[in-house]
C-alpha cells in the first residue's frame, strides 16, 4: 500500500523537523507546499531530503494563504502524479497516533469509504521540558475530551482519503481537511483507533511570531474572510496581556475547557534514530528577524504590483543573474552594459545575486534579491549571462530552484521565438527613450550625458 501525505507550510521552523521525522515512520512520500516561508522551514526540509527522506517540495509563495484552493489543487496533482492508495492531509502541527502502530491501522483499512478521525489536542504546561526539541517528547498533556466545533457542538474531524473511492464519488476536500463534500451517498466511517495529536501551540515565542507574521500576511489578501479569525484574534490577547506565559497558555487552550490529562503519544513505533533532532539551531530565529522577513515579503509584493504596470504585454517576466559590484567601504551594484540593455529589451522582473551586501537595492530600477527571496518574484526563467553557467546553475539548484527554470540568454531567445523577439526589438527604442527622459527629469541633461558616456566607456 502506498500512503502519501501533503502539507502546506508557512514559517513552521520550530516544529517542522519533529513533524517530518515522526510522521515519516508511517508514510511513503511527503508532499510539502511552501506557501511563502520566510524563516528556515524550507532549509530544514532540504536538509532532511539530503538525509534521504522522500519529500517533494512545491513552491506557492506567490499565492496568498488559501488552504481550500491549494489543498484541492495538490490533492488532484498527487493522485495524478504518484498514484497513491491513501492520501492523508496533514497540517505541520499534526502527528499521527493511535491504539497501535498507525501504519498497521492504515494498511488494514477498507479502501471503499472515507474515514474521519479526531484530534487529540495538546496544550503547553509548566511541566513541559522546554529543552526537549522533539515536540511529542516535550509536550505530554492533552485535553480530556476531543475538541468540538463552536458552531454546533459536533466533534472536530480530520480526513483520511482512500484515493479510488474519493475519485469515484467525485468528492472535494473542505477547508482545513475536516470533511469531504460533493456526494450525499458517500460512506464515511469515524475511526476511533487512529487520531491526530495536535500541537497547536508549542512555546511562547512560537505563538508570538506565528500570530504577528500571520496577521501581517492576512491583511494583504482578499482571499480570506472570517475563517482565519481564531488565529488573528490572538493578536488582541498578545497586545493586552502583560504575562506572556499566561497569554500563550490561554491561546493553547483555544477557548476549550481547562481539563487536561497526562497522555503522551506512543513513540515506540518510531525507530530511535529517526526522531533525533539535528537542526534545532535553524529554528531559533529571533522575532525581530521573522518580522523583518515578513515585512520584506510584503514589500516585494508591492514592488511586483508596480513592476506589473511597466512590463510589456505578451511576455512573462524573467530574472537575470547579476554578480558584479564596485566599491570597497560600500558595495554598489555594477550591472554590465548587456544587463542594462536587456532590462529595457525584455520583461526583467528582478536581478539575482549571492552577494548579501547588495540585496534589496535596485539596479536599472530592478530589485536585487538573493535566493531566499527570489520565490516572491514571479518569473518564467532565470537567465544567466555569465560564462560560468554550469557552476552558477548548480549553485541555484542547490538552493532549491528547479533546473528547468535556469537557462542561458541564447536559450531564452530561442524559447521566445522570432515573433516575440521582433516585438521586443520594436519596443526597445521607445523603452530606452523613456528611460533617458526619466533620468533627465531626475538628474538634468548634463548628468544624464555623463552617465551615458560612462556607461558606453565601461568595459
Amino acid at each position: 500500500m502506498k500512503i502519501v501525505s501533503f502539507t502546506m507550510v508557512n514559517n513552521e521552523s520550530e516544529i517542522i523537523e519533529s513533524f517530518i521525522r515522526y510522521n515519516y515512520n508511517f508514510i511513503d512520500l511527503m508532499v510539502i507546499i511552501d506557501n511563502g516561508c520566510t524563516d528556515n522551514t524550507i532549509n530544514i526540509i532540504y536538509n532532511l531530503i539530503n538525509e534521504g527522506y522522500n519529500i517533494i517540495v512545491y513552491d506557492e509563495s506567490l499565492e496568498p494563504y488559501n488552504q481550500f484552493e491549494l489543498d484541492n489543487k495538490y490533492l488532484n496533482k498527487i493522485i495524478k502524479d504518484f498514484s497513491p492508495d491513501i492520501i492523508i492531509p496533514l497540517d505541520a502541527d499534526e502527528f499521527l497516533t493511535g491504539d497501535e502502530n498507525p501504519r498497521n491501522i492504515l494498511e488494514q483499512l477498507s479502501l471503499d469509504k472515507i474515514y474521519y478521525i479526531y484530534w487529540q489536542w495538546f496544550i503547553i504546561t509548566e511541566n513541559d521540558d522546554k529543552k526537549e526539541m522533539f515536540i511529542p517528547k516535550r509536550m505530554k498533556y492533552c485535553l480530556n475530551k476531543p475538541v468540538w466545533n463552536y458552531s454546533d457542538g459536533s466533534l472536530v474531524t480530520k480526513t483520511i482519503l482512500p484515493v479510488k473511492y474519493f475519485k469515484k464519488m467525485n468528492l472535494t476536500l473542505s477547508m482545513g481537511h475536516h470533511t469531504v463534500f460533493g456526494n450525499d451517498k458517500v460512506e464515511i466511517e469515524e475511526l476511533k483507533s487512529l487520531r491526530l495529536a495536535h500541537y497547536r501551540t508549542i512555546s511562547e515565542q512560537q505563538i508570538i511570531y506565528k500570530t504577528c507574521c500571520y496577521t501581517i500576511r492576512d491583511i494583504s489578501t482578499m482571499k480570506n474572510n472570517f475563517e482565519t479569525a481564531q488565529r488573528t484574534n490572538q493578536i488582541a490577547l498578545i497586545e493586552k496581556e502583560v504575562d506572556m506565559w499566561k497569554t500563550a497558555e490561554k491561546i493553547s487552550y483555544a477557548g476549550y475547557e481547562r481539563s487536561i490529562k497526562y497522555s503522551p503519544i506512543d513513540i515506540s513505533f518510531c525507530k530511535k534514530h529517526s526522531i533525533e533532532i539535528k537542526y534545532s539551531a535553524l529554528s531559533n530565529e529571533t522575532l525581530a528577524k521573522r518580522l523583518l522577513n515578513t515585512g520584506r515579503e510584503m514589500a516585494i509584493k508591492i514592488y511586483n504590483l508596480e513592476r506589473d504596470k511597466k512590463e510589456k504585454r505578451f511576455l512573462k517576466p524573467i530574472i537575470i543573474w547579476m554578480n558584479d559590484v564596485r566599491g570597497r567601504e560600500c558595495l554598489i551594484p555594477n550591472p554590465s552594459n548587456k544587463i542594462t540593455l536587456l532590462t529595457s529589451l525584455f520583461n526583467v522582473r528582478g536581478l539575482l545575486t549571492n552577494i548579501e551586501e547588495i540585496k534589496f537595492l535596485k539596479a536599472n530600477y530592478r530589485l536585487i534579491v538573493t535566493t531566499d527571496m527570489v520565490k516572491f518574484l514571479p518569473y518564467e526563467y532565470i537567465v544567466i549571462l555569465d560564462d560560468d553557467f554550469k557552476n552558477i546553475k548548480q549553485f541555484l539548484c542547490n538552493k532549491g530552484i528547479k533546473s528547468s527554470k535556469i537557462i542561458t540568454l541564447n536559450d531564452y531567445k530561442t524559447k521566445l521565438g522570432i515573433f516575440k523577439l521582433l516585438y521586443c526589438y520594436l519596443r526597445f527604442i521607445p523603452s530606452i527613450l523613456n528611460r533617458i527622459n526619466y533620468y533627465i527629469k531626475r538628474n538634468g541633461i548634463k548628468n544624464t550625458y555623463l552617465k551615458i558616456k560612462s556607461r558606453i566607456n565601461k568595459k
